[in-house]
């Protein structure tokens, strides 16, 4: 990889180069050097203040050993480790006495994965041995305990990526700061312990990248022996398709099991350091130290043997140490690979891991890329959310019977431990309970999870809180939730030794739980494996059909698996079980979450739905609520039971405690001047509404509006469409999707089309995204403007007979045909390439229907269209005037007009004054589907019900003004740049306010506060509703923090708990005589994280 590229040394300097050309930091001038020289050694790159030219930055990107007589350089290593930050220290500090300076310039390492950051140091020497430094011999500048200590005080942070502009810019703005004593480093320090998260998370990183996954896919590809073994212990895993699964069938994913592997390996020697530490282990030392020559067979050989012997001396701990499949990890013979996992031994030597409260919650949080959490659908869920379940889950009862569907880290499983453990003992957090008690604990969870990996993790944590008293009580199971029915019997698949011998334990289901606690899987249903699919069939199939909860992919239909695990626990709870989880909020506003609200009003006392403003998970397209539900006994009236619907809105820098929340679901009442919150009683609540209209009782505004002689209904007026082809009306008339079925044949830009010999008559104005809708009318212009950008900007329209056609024309359609295709669609996962366009749904269902369309090819010709709407949007939905006719992409809304109506220019534009209006944009708010990123869509059928002004009964006086602030509207818009930018739409200040971020445009009033409030404020006196104004703008206002707050960095800390405290006084090295006062390069545990 390495050998291939420019230096990383030539690209920073490039990039630092340019961004300090003509720019001044903190009110310096900086110029950068490579190959700087001091004395007879030269740092990689150099950012100096002029004139003096002295370094304040210095960046190494290669690891050196400058011994006499031996000299070598790689680009190749861990930015985190110890040889190349002392060689970085080492070269600060000869700067430091060459120019005679206060403390050292900063300093950074580097490789093309990552950079870590290090603030000016005072005292290099008190961290060197000068001797190794004059001789060039960085790998023995710093003693292990020098290196923890240099980084509990001088980390200030590390960013993957360090070849972006943005990200450099940012380093050379806050290390001119600090120099300048604008700002003092611990103001840019990231959060306590990052440095080791970011250190575990490049072990994990590098090792599978550049060692493990080569090495396995050449033994996979080229050993069918090893390649079958592999496959039987997948299966033997709980893999339907065996290695395929994981890997892929090409083994195009081998990535994956690289990097399972690499996390095993980790945990395990994670969880020996903490075991040595309280048992009768031998330590466990870097190996390389003493064996140099030694293989890496033998290397995982004396690992795997250290392994066992932790098994057989403490009689426990075999889920943590036997994970089957992921035990098989191999390494190439390359004693850097074996190096990078001495140091990661060497490490957490020096730190006591299991002092570190849910260390493993971190490392599924952190360690565990975003991308591989949500192909599983999974994400770890902070503590105090955790916290607040299993409260009120467990609600004081000491015996209480747990279960945790989908694991994952053991997060809520630590919560019930804990609670347990107080309840049982009166003992505060983090007070680990006697052995006894620990069993017990043990044995009234069980938890169980569809991948062995978050099992591990599980088994890991839990054991972790008392490493002295045994764990082969606990229940942690790999299995899929929808294959346990209460009462069944398992066999786990790891032995645990008795005194007997090793035997494999039997762990049976219990009838019924007190409590049901997680954060199930985010998955959707197309995501779902075949097999489990077919297991929630099975499972719950006539509850499925009774409450309409069947997935149907095709009319856009799909529950989130979370859906199907609440229906599933309801058979494990007792009368008056208690289940808590936290679920993706989009079921608030989905069709689809009508049906399952009706099966939780018919099915459970609901508690409480809490939904929450802020972000509480690391990823940007997670919205959550929390939902709290009681099973009634058989029988019981479930009518008079008190339903509380909670907002929590958690202003800026605010913080919530969970007994505050806890309070408030008992106390709903007294909560409501502290709280947004609504009470219903259970028999009250609507079973054909959606929940989201309940929590902000949006049905009463929208009641109100449809009392009013002055409203119609949408449908009235236009059939909407997705689309306006003849073909994509007709697809969503017939319940059909209404995509062309292979734009990369329909869609041309006009230098593709005239290549192809295409003629005119053949190609129709195309708009291919709603992201061009930028203002509120869409003029030729607009569309010349993409045509000459080069946009795919043209249809392939054909309605005629293949035999009709020039030969140009029947030239390309044939690309898209047969096995010889040279136009596919795209490739799907698992495909090696895309099939030819004529194998889509959309062009097979043309070719069947004969009567309307030609061929696959033809889409029959384009609609009339007076409104495009944008399907999806973030801060705005855009009503815009069509003054120009094009064909429209799919996720584009078209407004066709009925046939019998019919609106002069006033009424048009009146109408379309009134549609980006505030009352519109609450229904869409309401009415859309929330997803990712914080965007609504809007289909189809919602958009047909929408509340519009009847303009046809309207006053001509009324529709002049209308119409003219929507020409004002238009010509701001235009002014603007743009009604897309959330400082345009809501003004500077209020746009800071709804998403917390700081980098908008200053001095922007915004079309909401401007002319958006005129239109408003009009369309109250017209409907004679001036009263409601105010609240409709509120309400839009509230619903879009709401929504924007899921698109900004999580806040898991705006919710506070009682979680465990990592403080301790001191903390002893290994043969260390005294405590962290005692040794200058010693440091708390808790001040280092």
């Amino acid at each position: 990889m390495y050998g291939r590229e420019r230096p990383l040394q030539d690209e920073l300097y490039r990039l630092l180069a340019n961004i300090t050309r003509n720019k001044r930091f903190a009110g310096l001038t900086l110029t950068v050097q490579t190959e700087f020289p001091i004395d007879t050694r030269r740092t990689d790159v150099a950012v100096l203040k002029e004139p003096e030219g002295i370094p304040i930055l210095i960046i190494e990107t290669k690891r050196k050993v400058e011994r006499r007589g031996y000299y070598k350089r790689e680009e190749r290593f861990d930015p985190y480790g110890r040889a190349v930050l002392g060689q970085a220290l080492s070269y600060a500090a000869l700067i430091k006495e060459k120019y005679n300076l206060q403390v050292t310039p900063a300093f950074a390492t580097a490789n093309r994965d990552a950079i870590v950051l290090f603030s000016p140091v005072r005292e290099p020497r008190k961290y060197l041995n000068w001797e190794a430094v004059e001789a060039g011999d960085y790998e023995n500048v710093l003693e292990p305990a020098a290196y923890v200590s240099l980084i509990h005080e001088y980390y200030l942070f590390d960013e993957k990526n360090p070849l972006r502009e943005e990200l450099l810019q940012y380093i050379l703005d806050q290390v001119a700061r600090i120099w300048q004593r604008e700002v003092l480093p611990e103001a840019v320090r990231k959060k306590p312990g990052a440095w080791l998260l970011g250190k575990l998370r490049y072990f994990v990183d590098s090792l599978s990248r550049y060692y493990v996954e080569d090495t396995l896919l050449a033994r996979l590809t080229s050993d069918e022996r090893f390649a079958a073994d592999f496959n039987a212990l997948a299966l033997k895993a709980g893999y339907k398709n065996g290695l395929a699964d994981i890997v892929g069938e090409n083994y195009s994913n081998v990535g994956m099991l690289a990097r399972m592997m690499v996390y095993a390996l980790m945990n395990k020697i994670i969880f020996y350091k903490v075991l040595e530490r309280h048992h009768n282990l031998e330590e466990l030392k870097p190996i390389l130290r003493d064996n140099p020559e030694i293989s890496s067979e033998k290397y995982l050989a004396l690992l795997n043997q250290r392994f066992r012997e932790a098994i057989e001396k403490t009689g426990d701990f075999e889920q943590i140490f036997i994970t089957g499949l992921f035990d098989h990890i191999i390494l190439p013979e390359d004693r850097d690979a074996l190096n990078e996992i001495d140091e990661l031994i060497q490490l957490l030597s020096e730190i006591e891991v299991e002092r570190l409260g849910d260390i493993i919650g971190y490392i599924y949080e952190e360690l565990i890329p975003a991308e591989e959490r949500h192909r599983m659908g999974q994400f770890y869920t902070p503590q105090p959310i955790a916290e607040l379940i299993a409260k009120w889950c467990i609600n004081g009862n000491p015996s209480a019977l747990v279960l945790g569907p989908g694991c994952g880290s053991g997060t809520f499983e630590v919560e019930a431990y804990w609670l347990l453990s107080y309840l049982k003992t009166g003992r505060k957090r983090g007070v680990p309970p006697g052995s006894d008690v620990h069993k017990s604990i043990l044995k009234q969870i069980y938890a169980l999870d569809i991948n062995p990996f978050p099992a591990q993790l599980t088994a890991m944590n839990l054991a972790m809180k008392n490493v002295r008293a045994p764990t082969t009580e606990a229940n942690i199971i790999t299995a899929d939730f929808f294959s346990i029915i209460p009462g069944q019997r398992l066999i786990a698949p790891y032995p645990v030794m008795t005194p007997s011998g090793p035997r494999h334990k039997e762990v049976v289901f219990p009838e019924g739980f007190d409590a049901v606690i997680g954060n199930p899987p985010y998955t959707r249903w197309t995501e779902i494996p075949r097999d489990v699919q077919k297991k929630i069939e099975e499972r719950l199939g006539d509850l499925l059909t009774k409450y309409n909860l069947r997935a149907d992919v095709r009319r856009g239909r799909e529950p989130g698996l979370y859906v199907y695990f609440i229906m599933h626990a309801h058979k494990f709870l007792k009368p008056g079980g208690r289940l808590g989880m936290i679920i993706s909020d989009s079921w608030l506003q989905a069709t689809y979450g009508v049906d399952f609200g009706r099966y939780l009003l018919e099915n459970f006392k609901v508690k409480a739905l809490i939904d929450i403003s802020a972000r509480v998970f690391p990823v940007p397209l997670i919205g959550t609520c929390i939902i709290l539900l009681e099973k009634p006994a058989p029988g019981e009236p479930l009518e008079d039971n008190k339903v509380v619907f909670m907002y929590l809105r958690i202003p800026k820098g605010g913080i919530l405690n969970v007994e505050d929340i806890l309070w408030a679901i008992n106390n709903p009442e007294k909560a409501k001047e502290r709280y947004w919150i609504k009470v219903y009683r259970q028999g009250d609540i609507p079973k054909d509404k959606r929940w989201l209209d309940l929590l902000f009782e949006l049905g009463e505004i929208l009641e109100i509006l449809k009392q009013s002689s002055f409203v119609k209904r949408l449908s009235d007026y236009f059939e909407p469409a997705r689309g306006n082809t003849i073909w994509s009306v007709w697809a969503i008339r017939h319940g059909g999707r209404p995509d062309v079925g292979g734009e990369e044949f329909f869609y041309l830009t006009e230098e593709r089309a005239k290549s192809m010999g295409i003629p005119k008559e053949f190609l129709y104005p195309l708009l291919p995204s709603s992201r061009y809708l930028r203002f509120f009318t869409f003029t030729q212009g607009d569309w010349e403007e993409l045509r000459k950008k080069g946009a795919k900007c043209y249809l392939f329209l054909c309605h005629k007979p293949r035999n009709e056609l020039p030969e140009s024309v029947k030239s390309y359609i044939r690309l898209g045909e047969g096995p010889s295709a040279q136009i596919k669609l795209r490739r799907r996962p698992g495909e090696t390439e895309g099939k030819p366009i004529t194998e889509s749904l959309a062009s097979q269902t043309r070719r069947k229907h004969s009567e309307l369309f030609f061929d696959w090819y033809d889409l029959g010709g384009v609609m009339e269209s007076l409104v495009y709407v944008t399907y999806g949007f973030q801060y705005w939905i855009r009503f815009v005037q069509a003054k120009y006719q094009c064909a429209l992409d799919h996720r584009i809304l078209a407004l066709i007009p009925r046939k019998e109506v019919r609106f002069d220019e006033i009424e048009l534009k009146a109408l379309l004054a009134y549609m980006n209006s505030s009352f519109v944009q609450l229904q869409a708010e309401v009415m859309g589907r929330s997803t990712g990123g914080g965007m609504i869509e809007l289909d189809v059928k919602p958009l047909s019900n929408f509340l519009v002004l009847n303009v046809k009964g309207l006053p001509r006086e009324d529709l002049e003004r209308l119409a003219a602030l929507f020409e004002a509207l238009e010509v701001e818009a235009r002014r603007l740049e743009g009604a897309d930018a959330i400082e345009n739409i809501f003004g500077s200040e209020l746009a800071k306010d709804l998403t917390g971020k700081e980098n908008v445009k200053e001095g922007v009033p915004g079309l909401f506060n401007t002319v958006i409030r005129e239109i408003d404020e009009k369309i109250g006196e017209i409907l004679q509703m001036e009263a409601l104004v105010e609240p409709v703008r509120a309400m839009v206002v509230e619903l879009a923090r709401r929504r924007l707050s899921r698109t900004t960095k999580a806040k898991s800390e705006v919710l506070r708990g009682s979680e465990e405290q990592l403080y301790r006084n001191n903390k002893r090295l290994r043969g260390s005589p005294g405590g962290a006062d005692s040794d200058p390069h010693s440091t708390k545990l808790t001040d280092f994280m």
